[in-house]
Parts: structure tokens; C-alpha cells; sequence
């Protein structure tokens, strides 16, 4: 008999173990005390399982996804099935909580007999729960995606322009758009065992579209002064801009606040960004005996070569806002009016 016993239960191993190869490693079952009696064992552990310690915890996973985490201490055992708050399980001595979303069942073993209790609660947090409490990931700061923005000009100065060609610079602010691409992004995590406070670094493509009010253009006149051109009465102007792109190096501080469980948080940054202009151009679209025209012009326009700016941002997971302001004008001085540009905008998509 203890022979037909020991053949069954190696044979159901064998074909437990069959079973789980064809699953192709999908589901992980992470045992702390198995592990630490595996190592003093020299055999090689089955492929589709990995254990991992943890004293007294064990997970089930499944597409690197928590199926079910069991933990268990002096005090009790809890264990919590799918997302953190939906459905968890907690026994101690005398009690059994059953948790399902917002309601939990406790089942109470006393003195006078056994009592059932249902009452409301908020779901388990892992940033109180130590018991449930996961591995955090590093410090991911929000700077990277695609934003758009319109531009304006704040102390605006004209000096010794004359008075028809005082806010020559005036914008039609609906039609000056800001386009940005923030393809890269670095963090640096400034704590060792929180990830809510961090420099965030990288590189960007900043477009800006000043979209003039007045039926002008821009030129260099013969001392190096940029002056608004006035067009042929004739052509009828459809539109008239300049247009600049820098790229872009940002250097911030960001702050950010857990709202519901670990990934849902409100972030604010702040800091400077850095700019080099890598190109500037006019264009003009009117339209003139009957034919429509596209001009452009190629210069740079006095814009600043080097620029610096204030920045900062506020948002809610993926929704973001942002705010830039020149610390630097737009125009090299002298060359041009004093104007301090900024933007305000967007992020569309987050990368």
C-alpha cells in the first residue's frame, strides 16, 4: 500500500509539473519559505516557477501580474486577491475579515458564540497597509510627450521706434501657437525609500508661431535693427507670422502627491529651461491677381541665439499644464523691441 502511495503521488507530480511547462512560464508563484528550503537543496527548480524571498509571503502571478499575495506573521494571515482593496481576506485569533470594495464582513469567534458583522470601510491602501505594500518603482517625473500652447509678449518695450511702427509685434494670441515634442527625459530621485521628489532633466523641440495682428512682415533694416514691412495694398493677406525653433533642456523640481493607491498622483514641478535657437523664418500667404502666394524668408531675425526661461507644471496622471516665462527677451538687445515671451499650454500625449 505505501508503495502504490508513494508511485501516485510522484506520478501526480510528474503531470502537475507537465501541466505547468504548457502554460510556457505564464504563472509565477513566489514563495518566501519554500525558497529559503530550496536553497539548501541542490536541485534544479522547475523553469515555470520562480521564488523569491520574502519572509512569510507568497504570490501568485500571472502575466507579471499579482493573482493572489498571501502574508503571513505572528499576528494572523492576510491575503488579497486581484488589485489592492477589491477582495483581501485577514484571520487573526478570534476574527475573519472578508473585504469585497468598500464593505467588509468580520466574522467574530467569542465567547458568546460567533457573530457576523457587515460594515463599510475604504479599501486596503498599500501606502498604510505595510503587509501589502509592493516593491515601489523609481521616480518617474512627467516632462516627456507632445504639448501645444499659445504665446503671448509680456513688458513690452519699443523704445526709440517710431510712433506708426510702435506694436508693430502686436499677436493675434487664438492663432500664436506653441508646438512642443519633449522626446527625451532623465529623473533623478532625491529619497531613498519614497519615489515623490525628484529632478527631472532631458531634450525637446519647441516650436513658436507668432502670428502678427498687423498686415506686416520683419526685416533688417541697414544699422541691424529689426522693422516691421509694410505689404502692397493690393495683395490681400491671408496670414503673416514668424515662426522659431529651439531645442530645448529643462531642469526641474517635481513634487508629487499620492491621491488613490501608488500610481495615481498629483504632480508640480518647477525650474528653468534652457534654450538654443536652431531656426527662425517668416512666411506670408496672400493672395494677388487672382493667385495665392506663399512666401518665406530664412534669417534669424535678432531672435536670441541662448535663451532661459521659468517654468512650471501641474497635473494629474497623464492631464498636464504648463507655464513658461522668459527670463530672457526675445530680441538681442538693441536689435529689436524689448518683448518677454511666454506660453501657456497642454499636454496632449505623454510619453
Amino acid at each position: 500500500m505505501a508503495f502504490v502511495l508513494v508511485f501516485g503521488s510522484n506520478a501526480q507530480e510528474v503531470a502537475d509539473t507537465l501541466k505547468t511547462d504548457t502554460i510556457k512560464k505564464k504563472i509565477l508563484i513566489e514563495d518566501s519559505w519554500s525558497n529559503q528550503k530550496r536553497k539548501s537543496e541542490k536541485k534544479e527548480t522547475v523553469k515555470a516557477q520562480s521564488w523569491k524571498t520574502t519572509a512569510d509571503t507568497t504570490k501568485v502571478k500571472f502575466l507579471e501580474k499579482d493573482l493572489v499575495k498571501v502574508v503571513e506573521d505572528d499576528k494572523g494571515i492576510k491575503a488579497r486577491i486581484g488589485k489592492i482593496g477589491k477582495v483581501g481576506f485577514e484571520e487573526d485569533r478570534d476574527t475573519t475579515k472578508i473585504r469585497l470594495g468598500g464593505k467588509q464582513i468580520n466574522i467574530i469567534d467569542g465567547w458568546h458564540g460567533t457573530r457576523i458583522r457587515i460594515q463599510k470601510v475604504n479599501p486596503w491602501d498599500a501606502n498604510q497597509d505595510k503587509f501589502f505594500l509592493e516593491e515601489e518603482k523609481g521616480f518617474r517625473g512627467h516632462w516627456a510627450g507632445f504639448e501645444v500652447g499659445i504665446n503671448g509678449f509680456a513688458d513690452e518695450y519699443y523704445g526709440d521706434y517710431l510712433d506708426d511702427q510702435k506694436d508693430f509685434m502686436d499677436l493675434d494670441m487664438a492663432k500664436s501657437l506653441a508646438v512642443n515634442l519633449n522626446f527625451l527625459q532623465y529623473d533623478i530621485s532625491l529619497q531613498k525609500e519614497r519615489n515623490t521628489i525628484g529632478l527631472v532633466t532631458g531634450m525637446g523641440l519647441e516650436w513658436n508661431n507668432y502670428r502678427f495682428d498687423q498686415n506686416i512682415t520683419l526685416a533688417n533694416n541697414g544699422s541691424g535693427k529689426i522693422e516691421p514691412i509694410a505689404f502692397d495694398p493690393d495683395w490681400n493677406i491671408k496670414k503673416s507670422k514668424l515662426t522659431s525653433l529651439y531645442l530645448t533642456v529643462p531642469l526641474l523640481l517635481e513634487f508629487q502627491i499620492p491621491v488613490k493607491y501608488k500610481s495615481r498622483r498629483v504632480h508640480m514641478s518647477a525650474g528653468l529651461m534652457g534654450g538654443l535657437r536652431i531656426g527662425s523664418h517668416t512666411k506670408v500667404k496672400y493672395k494677388s491677381n487672382g493667385n495665392m502666394h506663399k512666401d518665406k524668408d530664412h534669417d534669424d531675425f535678432n531672435l536670441n541665439t541662448l535663451r532661459c526661461s521659468a517654468h512650471a507644471r501641474i497635473g494629474y496622471r497623464s492631464l498636464n499644464f504648463f507655464a513658461t516665462y522668459g527670463l530672457t527677451d526675445l530680441f538681442e538687445y538693441n536689435k529689436g523691441p524689448e518683448l518677454v515671451p511666454f506660453t501657456v499650454g497642454i499636454t496632449l500625449v505623454s510619453f
